[in-house]
């Protein structure tokens, strides 16, 4: 299947923000965008409710975000180098 190049222009913080997230998942932006269109191509659908930003998170969402910061610092945590490694694993 041949390549084709798809560019846009968002602002740096916004790309350096996807960047380091899409890090921590193993994943490079050019594999999440391929993924995001795969899923809207998949469900006929944008692949996620669009909702606006929120300003406070609940206690539950804090929580969250605490223990997966905890678990990425610690050193026992098993980490991937890629999405894929990682559904390999879950197999």
């Amino acid at each position: 299947m041949a390549n084709a190049v798809l560019q846009t222009r968002i602002d740096l913080a916004t790309k350096n923000e996807a960047e380091s997230l899409f890090a921590s998942l193993g994943l490079d932006i050019t594999t999440a965008i391929r993924l995001f269109l795969k899923q809207a191509i998949n469900q006929q659908c944008i692949p996620f409710e669009i909702v606006p930003p929120q300003r406070e998170f609940s206690e539950s969402t804090l929580e969250a975000i605490d223990e997966a910061k905890r678990i990425s610092k610690n050193r026992k945590t098993k980490k991937y180098s890629s999405a894929k490694e990682l559904l390999k694993d879950c197999e």
